[in-house]
């Protein structure tokens, strides 16, 4: 069995020295994929060879959110496994990544911005000095492996906040909290939810009108390596602004549906009604 060659997928992507990289992946479907394509692909090299693509002046940050802070459940910053993907979890146990404070979105992050990700924590999700304001800022790159955008595409949440979109809300967590050291003490944080009583979904981010929209602006670059492994790269602020754009100057359908129907200005939609 052939080995993924994590040099030449790295060099396709697009990765350059001192790029800031947010990185999201579905590895069970990428280690199923590769297996059934008769290649070798393991997750740790390919961890390597980002960090080296980036070099001294780049940073590698891989994904550990989890939503267990919001239904009670303490976070321990040091042991509180990602709910998005194996990825988080494997960067968990090395050494050389650490993970940021924030208990619903945090990161291992590895490389020149360690310590100032590391030093932020901002009591709110997805607003101004937020780590999603700081890859804004930074012009990072968001790159996923095996995933589609509605999943990995967080990014929007932070674009919707600074639209102050009317089908969203800013709701304060409070729960335990575990730090570096082990020390416990009850914390609030707060994220950008949405309403319990209305279907408001992103789904409509993986129909063609988003991507194709993203692909035209160059924004966006969608492609398959070795026949295994899918990827998307895309520009964070790029998206962001995009996002903005749409949601403040048209109808957002290309970002958001309501009760199964794209868009949010839609005269029939009492938000005065959402609860949250």
């Amino acid at each position: 069995m052939n080995e993924i060659c994590y040099k030449k997928l790295i060099e396709e992507i697009g990765i350059e020295k001192g790029d800031i990289i947010d990185i999201a992946s579905d590895m069970m479907t990428l280690l199923t994929k590769c297996r059934k394509g008769g290649k070798k692909f393991d997750p740790n090299k390919l961890l390597d060879e980002f960090k080296m693509a980036v070099g001294e002046e780049g940073t590698v940050m891989v994904r550990t959110f989890t939503w267990d802070f919001c239904h009670g459940v303490p976070f321990d910053i040091r042991k509180s496994p990602s709910r998005v993907g194996a990825f988080g979890n494997l960067a968990m146990k090395r050494e050389d990544f650490r993970r940021t404070k924030h208990p619903i979105y945090s990161w291992m992050v590895c490389g020149k911005y360690t310590d100032v990700l590391c030093n932020i924590d901002c009591k709110s999700s997805f607003g101004e000095g937020t780590i999603f304001d700081f890859l804004y800022k930074n012009d990072a790159k968001q790159i996923t492996l095996g995933d589609a955008m509605s999943t990995a595409c967080t990014q929007v949440h932070h674009a919707e906040a600074v639209a102050n979109v009317l089908y969203r809300k800013e709701k304060i967590f409070r729960g335990q909290y575990i730090d570096e050291k082990g020390n416990s003490s009850i914390r609030e944080y707060s994220m950008h939810v949405r309403p319990l009583n209305a279907d408001v979904s992103n789904d409509v981010l993986n129909d063609g009108g988003f991507l194709d929209a993203l692909i035209e602006r160059n924004i966006l670059h969608v492609g398959v390596y070795d026949g295994v492994i899918s990827y998307n790269s895309y520009q964070l602020r790029g998206v962001t602004d995009f996002v903005v754009e749409h949601l403040e100057n048209e109808d957002g359908s290309l970002v958001v549906s309501i009760n199964g129907r794209p868009g949010y200005k839609l005269n029939d939609i009492d938000f005065s009604s959402f609860k949250y």
